[in-house]
């Protein structure tokens, strides 16, 4: 009751982003397990293992198709999550419904997101129907997910899913043509706004953005993305590292070591202690740093089928050795400009607690 009150008492703004990012918090998981297990068929049996895997002869093709199929999951259980996120249990199966559909109609993460909201939206209506205390019983559990599915499937079928199908097409075909140079310009945004404020919400808007992409099929940015997030943190214990005593006090140099690890773990949340201290050259450092990793990614076409998992995943990207080069180069930059621009600690400076957020 407390849960059904708090939803009340939001806008219809906070609503749709709580439920988005509630959808998107479940279907990460599925791409990463469908990324992963695809990438180590690839490992096994060759990057192009798809073209043939449906033959299944080897063990290679069968595990391509379990995490292909898995990955296929991705867009329905974000539509139903942000559904159920937004209408309960009875949003779930037409929530699931609509992402079917949208793989169907070719309308991708798009689609699948906005059915959602259609259908989270339907089934408040229908729930506030008078409905005779018999039906009661089997208004959430029959009439209202049949009823949610057969109208908004209809209506995403031949009204709605018709323009975001032509926006897919027009999108597929745009990232298929673009330049080295504009790839390079996307590329350098995504790795820019992902180091901007470190897991805030400019970052979270691009990870939206290359996630989407990513269930569509479109792995490319996803490398953008991870990458240039780790490049911030390897750039601030690169900048300690550098600055040492003169720029640096004990308790900052005492976190070179963890953000180097959290850098690993595409963790950076510990760069932001050092941000609040000193935002303006701290910031523009990391978002070269990152925005050259991010247009390099796309520009080298480096793909990387999973979403999360930073160093732990770098074996199945397409080229491993240049996502761990083009880190590397990141961080690099991030660091050495920070290192120069840092203004050296006055002689009667306190040490403040710089203990880790992420650490407790």
């Amino acid at each position: 009751m407390a849960e059904i009150q708090r939803k009340k008492k939001k806008n219809v703004g906070g609503v749709i982003r709580d439920a988005i990012m509630t959808g998107i918090s479940y279907m990460i998981p599925v791409i990463v397990g469908g990324g992963v297990i695809t990438a180590v068929a690839k490992m096994l049996g060759g990057y192009n293992i798809g073209a043939d895997a449906a033959s299944m002869e080897t063990l290679a093709q069968v595990i391509f198709t379990i995490g292909n199929n898995l990955f296929a999951f991705a867009v329905p259980c974000l539509s139903a999550f942000i559904a159920y996120a937004i209408a309960d249990k009875p949003g779930i199966a037409p929530g699931y419904a609509m992402g079917v559909l949208a793989g169907t109609m070719n309308t991708g993460f798009v689609g699948g997101l906005v059915g959602a909201l259609l259908v989270g939206w339907f089934v408040l209506q229908m729930k506030k129907l008078n409905v005779p205390k018999a039906l009661q019983g089997v208004m959430p559990i029959m009439f209202i997910p049949v009823v949610t599915t057969l109208v908004c499937g209809l209506l995403m079928w031949y009204i709605i899913g018709v323009p975001i199908s032509w926006f897919m097409a027009w999108l597929t075909g745009l990232l298929a043509s673009l330049s080295t140079v504009s790839k390079f310009g996307l590329g350098a945004v995504i790795g820019a706004m992902m180091c901007f404020d470190n897991g805030g919400p400019i970052g979270k808007t691009a990870a939206l953005f290359t996630n989407g992409l990513n269930a569509d099929g479109f792995f490319i940015p996803t490398s953008a993305k991870m990458c240039s997030g780790m490049t911030a943190p390897l750039g601030m214990a690169i900048a300690i590292l550098l600055g040492g005593k003169k720029k640096f006090s004990e308790g900052e140099r005492k976190q070179a070591v963890t953000c180097l690890l959290l850098s690993c773990c595409y963790i950076q949340e510990c760069v932001i202690p050092f941000q609040l201290k000193d935002p303006v050259r701290l910031t523009a450092s990391i978002m070269i740093g990152g925005a050259i990793t991010g247009g390099l990614c796309m520009v080298f076409g480096l793909e990387s089928p999973a979403v999360h998992g930073g160093a732990f995943v770098i074996a199945m990207t397409s080229n491993p050795l240049l996502y761990i080069g083009l880190w590397l180069l990141g961080g690099c930059i991030s660091g050495v400009l920070y290192a120069i621009l840092r203004r050296p600690l006055p002689e009667d400076y306190v040490d403040e607690d710089m203990d880790n957020p992420m650490l407790g």
